[in-house]
C-alpha cells in the first residue's frame, strides 16, 4: 500500500511540475499540511462553482436563442402569380342562352328527379324556412353538375376576360394565363410571365402588371323568360339556375359578398393559390392599384416553435378536368400548413363515406368524388349516389369542425423560408363614360371580330354550347346592344314567348357604329382596371439566426475553465498525461525515483 501511495504521489508531483492547472501545483508540492488542505478546499471550491457556471452554459444553449434581424430592400424581389377569380361563377350574360336552358333539360332533366322530397314544403314551415332550404338544396345540384359535368362553357374564359393586358410595358395574352377549377369559383386563371420577359419594370421600378378586364357584371332583369319563370312544370331549383341574373352565383357564393368584381390570389409560384391566405378584392366599375411590399423571411427552427427547412414536401392537386371526369390535369404544390389540414380532413370524408370532398382542393379523379354522378345518371340519379352525397354533408361538417384543431397539430409544418407580399390597394371609380365608347371600339369588338370560341375552328370540345354559329365573345358582348329599346327592335324579333331571336349578321354589321346603343353605366360595371406592382425591385428580408452559436459556446466553456480551474486545452492533455504515467508506473511497480535510478 505504501509503495503504491508512492507512486501516484510520485506521478503527481512530476506532472505538477509542468502543468498549468495551478491548484494542483499547489496541492502537490506545498510541504505542510495546513497548506496542502487549504489549496485542496480552494480548488473542490472551485470545481464546484466551474460545475455550476458550465451547468448554466450547457441550458443557454439548449434554449436555442433566436436573434432576429430585418435588412430593407437587401435583395431582388421576385413578381409572383397572380391567381384571378370571379365572385360571380356562372357567366351571366351566357346564362341567358337558350343553349343552357337545353343542356339543363336535356342532360340532367331539369333535375326534376334529384331530392325531390327536399324540394317540397312541408306542413307547418314558413316561407322563410322554407327558402332557406331551397338554397342548399339547389346548391347542391350545381356542385354534382360542376363535379360531374363540365360547366367551362358557362362560367368565365380568360380570353373574354381579357381585354388588355401589359407586363413591364410589354404585350401580355390569356397564353400567359393557365385554368384553376374550383367549386367556389369555378374557373380561375393563374398569370405567368413568359421567361423571356423582363423581371422589372422600366427606369429600376419594381416589375408591374396592368390589366383591363371583362367581369361580365350584366344584371338586366331577365324579361324574355317571365312566362318560362311562372310555368308550374319548372322544378323550383331549375328555375334558380336558369334566370335570375344573380341566382346560380348567389348560391354558389354563400357569405361571400355579392357585388360583381375579382377577387385577386397573390402567391408563390409552387403555392396552390387557394391555399393562400393573401388576396385582394377588387370591384366592378373601378380602378385598383395594387402595390406589393415583398419580405424574405427566413426562420429558425426551434423546440418552442418548428418549422421545416428545404426540401419542402409537395403534393398533386387537380388544376381543371372536363366532361364526365376526362381529362383530368394536376400540379405539384409546396404542402404548407392548410395542405396538412386539407389532406386530413379529405381522408375522415374517404375513411367514412369512401369518396372525398369536392368542396376542399383534391388530388383524384373526379369520379371518386361524392358528389360525382355518371352520365347515365344525370336524369334519374341511383340511391347509391344519393347515399354518397348524404354520407358526405354530414362528414365534410364533422371534418370542417376539426379545422383548428388540426391546424394547431400541424404548425411545425409551416415553413422556414416564404415570402409575404403584403399587398395594399387603391380604389378609384373607373371608366368615365367618355371613355366607355373607347373601350368598346378599341377592345370589345376586335374580341367579337377575332373570337372563334364556341365555333367548329377553336378546336375544343363543348358539352353546352355546341354546334354554333356565333363566337362566344359575340354572345357575351351582344347583350350591351339590345338593352335600348330602339336597338332591340333594330337588332331582334320577339319570335317566341321564351327568347329573342336576333340577326346576328346585322349586329355584326353595326358593331363599330353601335356604341350608342351600350348604356354606358351597365358596361362600367362589368369592365375594371386592375394594376399589380412591386414597390421596389429590392424585397425586405426578415432573417432568424441562433442567438447562441456553438462557437460562442466553446469560448466561453474554455474561458469558464481557465477562470476557475485555469485549464486550458494543454492542460487537459497533461492530465491525460498525468493518468498515463500514473497507469505506467502501477503496472510496473516503481516510484518515480526508482524509474529514474534505472534509466542511469
Amino acid at each position: 500500500m505504501r509503495a503504491r501511495l508512492s507512486t501516484v504521489t510520485g506521478a503527481a508531483q512530476e506532472v505538477a511540475g509542468i502543468t498549468r492547472t495551478h491548484g494542483l501545483l499547489h496541492i502537490f508540492l506545498s510541504r505542510g499540511t495546513a497548506r496542502r488542505l487549504f489549496w485542496l478546499l480552494l480548488f473542490v471550491a472551485a470545481l464546484i462553482g466551474c460545475t455550476v457556471h458550465l451547468a448554466k452554459l450547457v441550458q443557454k444553449f439548449t434554449e436555442h436563442s433566436v436573434e432576429s434581424q430585418l435588412k430593407l430592400r437587401s435583395e431582388r424581389a421576385q413578381f409572383p402569380d397572380v391567381t384571378i377569380c370571379n365572385f360571380k361563377p356562372a357567366s351571366a350574360s351566357l346564362k341567358r342562352s337558350k343553349l343552357y336552358h337545353d343542356y339543363l333539360n336535356e342532360s340532367w332533366g331539369n333535375f326534376d328527379n334529384w331530392f325531390q322530397e327536399d324540394t317540397k314544403k312541408r306542413p307547418h314551415e314558413s316561407a322563410e324556412s322554407y327558402e332557406n332550404r331551397l338554397e342548399k338544396v339547389c346548391k347542391k345540384l350545381l356542385d354534382v353538375m360542376w363535379v360531374s359535368g363540365d360547366t367551362r362553357d358557362i362560367s368565365h374564359l380568360d380570353e373574354t376576360m381579357l381585354l388588355s393586358c401589359r407586363y413591364n410595358s410589354e404585350p401580355c395574352s390569356h397564353k400567359n394565363f393557365s385554368l384553376v377549377q374550383t367549386s367556389r369559383f369555378w374557373s380561375c386563371y393563374t398569370f405567368h410571365p413568359d421567361p423571356g420577359q423582363s423581371s422589372s419594370g422600366s427606369g429600376g421600378r419594381g416589375a408591374e402588371l396592368n390589366m383591363v378586364l371583362f367581369t361580365d357584371g350584366y344584371t338586366g332583369a331577365s324579361v324574355h323568360y317571365s312566362e318560362f319563370l311562372h310555368s308550374d312544370s319548372v322544378g323550383v331549383c331549375n328555375k334558380r339556375l336558369i334566370l335570375g341574373q344573380a341566382a346560380t352565383n348567389t348560391l354558389l357564393g354563400g357569405s361571400d359578398p355579392q357585388s360583381t368584381g375579382l377577387r385577386v390570389f397573390i402567391h408563390a409560384a409552387s403555392s396552390y393559390p387557394m391555399s393562400q391566405t393573401e388576396f385582394v378584392d377588387v370591384a366592378s366599375a373601378s380602378s385598383t392599384s395594387i402595390k406589393l411590399r415583398p419580405i424574405h423571411n427566413r426562420l429558425k427552427s426551434t423546440p418552442s416553435r418548428r418549422c421545416s427547412e428545404p426540401p419542402i414536401e409537395t403534393i398533386n392537386y387537380v388544376r381543371h378536368f372536363s366532361n364526365a371526369s376526362l381529362n383530368v390535369v394536376t400540379k405539384a404544390y409546396s404542402k404548407s400548413v392548410s395542405d396538412f389540414v386539407v389532406e386530413a380532413q379529405q381522408s375522415i370524408l374517404h375513411s367514412n363515406c369512401g369518396c372525398y370532398s369536392h368542396l376542399l382542393p383534391f388530388s383524384v379523379n373526379t369520379s371518386d368524388l361524392c358528389y360525382f354522378a355518371p352520365p347515365q345518371e344525370w336524369i334519374t340519379p341511383s340511391d347509391a349516389v344519393l347515399k354518397r352525397i348524404d354520407c358526405h354533408d354530414h362528414w365534410f361538417q364533422h371534418a370542417k369542425r376539426k379545422s383548428e384543431e388540426l391546424t394547431k397539430e400541424f404548425q411545425h409544418r409551416m415553413w422556414c423560408q416564404f415570402t409575404q407580399q403584403r399587398p395594399w390597394q387603391q380604389s378609384r371609380g373607373w371608366p368615365p363614360f367618355s371613355a366607355v365608347q373607347e373601350i368598346w371600339e378599341n377592345l370589345m369588338v376586335p374580341q367579337v371580330r377575332h373570337g372563334v370560341e364556341f365555333l367548329p375552328e377553336d378546336g375544343k370540345e363543348h358539352h353546352i354550347f355546341r354546334n354554333m354559329n356565333q363566337s362566344r365573345q359575340f354572345y357575351q358582348f351582344n347583350v350591351f346592344l339590345t338593352q335600348d329599346d330602339n336597338c332591340l327592335s333594330f337588332f331582334c324579333r320577339n319570335s317566341s314567348i321564351k327568347y329573342y331571336e336576333c340577326n346576328s349578321s346585322l349586329m355584326l354589321q353595326h358593331l363599330e357604329n353601335a356604341s350608342y346603343c351600350i348604356y354606358q353605366k351597365s358596361l362600367a360595371r362589368s369592365l375594371a382596371s386592375v394594376s399589380i406592382s412591386l414597390q421596389s425591385p429590392a424585397a425586405d428580408v426578415y432573417e432568424e439566426k441562433a442567438g447562441y452559436h456553438w462557437t460562442e459556446t466553446l469560448s466561453e466553456v474554455g474561458g469558464t475553465l481557465g477562470l476557475w480551474l485555469g485549464i486550458s486545452v494543454v492542460s487537459t492533455f497533461e492530465l491525460l498525461e498525468f493518468f498515463y504515467i500514473l497507469a505506467k508506473r502501477c503496472r510496473g511497480g516503481t516510484t518515480g525515483s526508482e524509474s529514474e535510478g534505472s534509466r542511469d
